[in-house]
């Protein structure tokens, strides 16, 4: 892992484990769906105007068109953040059996991770058909000082023609050391920002020309490709030579298999070009815990780290990896 920023534990957790997993994540999305539908203005204004069942079977016709796995699945740029608790069935389990294949502890410590370590996310994501691809990213700025990594679960067969993961293996020492990774997000010398959507936020800068000239590129390329709409990043705006990639490695995996990526290690998902939804558990875990609400209940040696988490709120990260580097399953 020091070499490379992975390792692959084979078959570490049974098949069936996987696919109940991705069955109950795919039918908290759908329960999750149906709740909003029923928030939007226009459902209220239809059970106002007694139109309700009118406006269900408009909806339902039009996902009647879709494989029954995929209707009430959706998502922004064709992708779904669905997220877990450790408590949901199977999960817990699986994480364990899944650290056992890589090896337990020394697995956790090659990430400069110690059992203390907190888990700060936990989500199935999915990947929609049509899902484009995303561009090289790391999901938080390269440092030293921060140990993080984490762990993904295939629950199906990952392959490149639906969306598998794609790593940029190098010593993930070498990524934090190679470049003053702050200063090319915020423009060098020039103090700059960037919004959620990856654009520079004082719009009369190169960059910011640069950076929504870029997105364009990527939302054509896709359109042509009968694609979604690529995710826009701020990393869009560096070539792989400036970013000093090397040849992408294609994880194309088993259901049960399992990636361990230090959180250094560029990375992207691919595009899904074939009919079925991928779906991954990922696991992401830190020396640190993300700093805000319901910090004041952590340990007052705890650090606050500077990821901040789409899955779980800070009151909700207790739980250490100690607790999965147990049997397998």
């Amino acid at each position: 892992m020091q070499a490379r920023g992975f390792i692959v534990g084979k078959t570490a957790v049974a098949p069936s484990a996987c696919a109940s997993i991705r069955t109950n994540a795919l039918a908290q999305a759908r329960a999750q769906a149906v709740e909003e539908r029923r928030r939007r203005p226009i459902a209220v204004l239809a059970r106002a105007l007694g139109l309700t069942a009118r406006l269900e079977a408009r909806e339902a016709a039009a996902e009647s068109s879709k494989p029954h796995e995929q209707r009430g699945i959706t998502g922004p740029h064709g992708r779904l953040l669905i997220p877990v608790s450790p408590d949901t069935p199977f999960v817990a389990s699986a994480l364990r059996a899944a650290f056992q294949g890589l090896g337990g502890e020394a697995a956790a410590r090659q990430a400069g991770l110690t059992p203390a370590a907190w888990l700060v996310e936990l989500a199935v994501l999915v990947a929609l058909p049509g899902a484009a691809e995303q561009p090289p990213h790391l999901d938080v700025l390269p440092r030293d000082a921060l140990s993080m990594a984490t762990l993904f679960l295939p629950l199906q067969e990952t392959t490149a023609a639906n969306g598998a993961t794609v790593l940029y293996p190098a010593p993930p020492s070498e990524v934090a050391a190679r470049c003053d990774w702050d200063a090319m997000q915020r423009g060098a010398g020039g103090g700059r920002t960037f919004s959620a959507d990856g654009t520079d936020t004082a719009d009369d800068t190169v960059g910011a020309a640069e950076a929504r000239m870029q997105a364009e590129f990527a939302e054509d390329a896709a359109a042509s490709a009968g694609l979604s709409m690529p995710v826009s990043s701020p990393w869009t705006r560096f070539s792989k030579p400036a970013l000093g990639l090397g040849t992408p490695l294609s994880m194309a995996l088993k259901a049960g298999d399992a990636l361990w990526m230090d959180y250094r290690c560029f990375h992207h998902g691919g595009a899904n070009r074939s009919d079925e939804l991928r779906a991954v558990l990922y696991a992401t875990f830190s020396e640190d815990r993300e700093e805000g609400e319901g910090a004041e209940t952590m340990d007052a040696e705890a650090g606050h780290g500077d990821h901040t988490s789409f899955s779980m709120a800070p009151r909700e990260q207790c739980h250490c990896l100690s607790e999965y580097l147990g049997a397998r399953l």
